[in-house]
């Protein structure tokens, strides 16, 4: 008690303080904090344990009838109570990985919970949930997503060890943070959490995710990566995992006008999924070459290429060896939507500004090793993209197996 200063101005006989020990208790941070809370009078109640040091020597406690309040030089008197107070004593009080606590409980932002912050974490309570911790990393992603009024919600969970035993989780009322050391701490939810469920969470060919969900290109589907695929997910083709990716890389010499990169590379990727295969738009780079934006593709034929396709072809910039490179043009010569014959060794294809929507994505398919049909409700219809009946256009199984059997698609 020696550290605490005698204030002259309190000896009074007013505070019917009869010893200097009686006046070092009063001036106590831990009596402070009970005098403005109202004392013996307030919702705490009567002391039920005199002032005591914690078992590490450092820090002090008293006990109410109602909770508690604890004090440690480094984070000052704070009250604690009801179930988040129980939490705290099922996980060892101060001893605990919390340690103490940071902030006296209090309401959360949307008016639902409460919470109180500890030096090691949090334990945040709400009627619906009851009380649990979060701490680390975990406690971080939280906290960046925002906390109880981000789409998780509350906490169902304390932070668990993963059944592999190498990573944790929280789970949340509307969703889960998964950590692990080689990772790091990312949030799934909704349907793509339910799908990495039903396949066995991190146990699964997947492993942990190494992203938050996604929003793909744009568009009305989302995707969560994972250390061995991603689980896409749209309205239209559901929950789907996606072992191996495509590369791509954009280089413009005239700007699309009749649909958005985005809104071509968001309906690739649809119909790709459907294959197992994950559309990854790598670089974007604008050229100036004028002589090419109506470039010369002759009969367009695989295995024959004119001199303005090579040369054109041979704008590989930041491209990787098996990548695969989309050059936007004014027009072909002869006019088509886009040509996929290429010179060997430069995997891409030419699409033009006013192409259809499904385009990209039918060229990149004879990139890949598929041939046109006869079906306008197929992505490799041989009557023009523009042409395609049922939305988004369909991949036959084979269509599919030969496409992530290509060299040009990575397993994940």
């Amino acid at each position: 008690m020696s550290k605490f200063k005698i204030d002259p101005q309190i000896v009074s006989r007013d505070l019917n303080i009869a010893s200097i020990e009686d006046l070092l208790l009063y001036q106590h941070p831990i009596t402070a904090k009970y005098r403005a809370l109202g004392g013996a009078g307030g919702w705490l109640g009567v002391a039920i344990t005199s002032i005591t040091k914690c078992p590490d020597n450092i820090g002090s406690y008293q006990h109410y009838v109602n909770g508690s309040i604890y004090y440690h030089p480094s984070t000052g008197a704070h009250e604690v109570h009801g179930l988040i107070r129980a939490r705290w004593q099922s996980l060892g009080w101060e001893r605990s990985f919390l340690g103490y606590p940071l902030t006296d409980e209090t309401a959360t932002p949307d008016g639902v919970g409460r919470y109180n912050h500890f030096q090691g974490g949090s334990i945040y309570w709400s009627p619906a949930t009851g009380a649990w911790e979060v701490h680390g990393a975990i406690r971080g992603k939280y906290s960046n997503l925002g906390w109880e009024r981000s789409f998780l919600g509350y906490l169902l969970t304390n932070e668990t060890t993963t059944p592999d035993g190498v990573g944790r989780y929280n789970h949340f009322q509307h969703g889960s943070i998964y950590w692990s050391p080689g990772t790091g701490a990312f949030e799934v939810h909704g349907l793509i959490r339910s799908h990495w469920a039903s396949i066995g969470w991190e146990r699964s060919v997947l492993g942990y995710p190494i992203s938050d969900e996604l929003v793909v290109f744009g568009g009305d589907a989302r995707i969560s990566h994972f250390q061995r695929g991603s689980i896409y997910w749209s309205p239209t083709a559901g929950a789907r995992v996606l072992r191996e990716r495509v590369r791509v890389h954009v280089k413009i010499l005239e700007n699309p006008t009749s649909f958005t990169l985005n809104q071509q590379f968001a309906a690739m990727q649809e119909v790709y999924a459907m294959a197992g295969l994950r559309v990854d738009w790598a670089t974007t780079e604008n050229l100036s070459i004028p002589s090419l934006n109506d470039v010369d593709v002759g009969g367009c034929t695989m295995g024959s290429v004119t001199a303005e396709q090579i040369t054109l072809f041979g704008q590989r910039n930041f491209v990787g060896a098996n990548d695969v490179v989309v050059y936007y043009v004014r027009s072909t010569v002869p006019g088509y939507n886009g040509c996929a014959a290429h010179p060997a060794g430069r995997p891409g294809c030419v699409v033009v500004r006013s192409a259809s929507r499904w385009t990209l994505g039918h060229e990149f398919g004879h990139v890949l090793g598929l041939s046109h049909v006869n079906d306008n409700n197929r992505l490799m219809t041989g009557n023009g993209t523009f042409n395609i009946t049922n939305p988004p256009p369909d991949l036959t199984s084979t269509e599919s197996s030969t496409m992530r059997a290509s060299a040009l698609s990575t397993v994940l």
